[in-house]
């Protein structure tokens, strides 16, 4: 097959290693680890260099604790400060309003993505946080693959495979947002 791809990243367990919320550290680092880049770090060293916003904005940084739950807080990291703390280590740059032939092809470079979905790929669900609205199934995984009308992820929660364009488009589409790993 012409078309196939895998560049076949890692996989972290956000779960198993205590993180109910590190789904975007995860999948940068998976990333980050695949470039070449931060080998000497493991997930858990990753976190303790993470950028926590102040004002628990995710749009400023990290909105809280990637092992907790807050009431009020939105414990993520979108992708501008993710881009930023991805270029302490590699190189990135936020690809935010990329289309899905895009991301293909920038996996066609060797290049994989961080993508911002929803957990399990469910419908997009948007709530009002203190800082504006923001889909409550918020979750990130790296686009490391494709093959025809297939992507393949490797997901934080679930493990890595492959699922269908149109469901991967499902999730992604509510923001087209994605940080590529150069």
């Amino acid at each position: 097959m012409s078309d196939y791809l895998l560049l076949g990243a890692e996989n972290i367990d956000q779960l198993f290693c205590g993180m109910p919320n590190g789904c975007e550290p995860a999948a940068l680092l998976m990333g980050l680890h695949w470039k070449g880049e931060a080998q000497n770090l493991d997930y858990g060293a990753f976190l303790e260099q993470l950028p926590i916003a102040a004002d628990y904005n995710p749009y400023h940084g990290f909105g809280g604790d990637p092992a907790d739950d807050v009431s009020g807080r939105f414990e993520a990291i979108f992708p501008e400060p993710l881009t930023k703390w991805a270029n302490r280590y590699g190189r990135a740059r936020d690809v935010s309003g990329a289309d899905i032939d895009q991301l293909k092809d920038m996996l066609t470079e060797k290049n994989p993505i961080v993508t911002y979905v929803t957990v399990g790929f469910e419908t997009p669900v948007s709530e009002a946080y203190t800082f504006g609205r923001a889909l409550s199934n918020n979750h990130a995984v790296l686009l490391d693959g494709r093959c025809g009308d297939l992507l393949h992820v490797s997901d934080p929660i679930d493990g890595p495979y492959w699922l269908p364009v149109t469901t991967f488009a499902k999730a992604y589409n509510a923001r087209h947002w994605a940080v590529e790993l150069l």
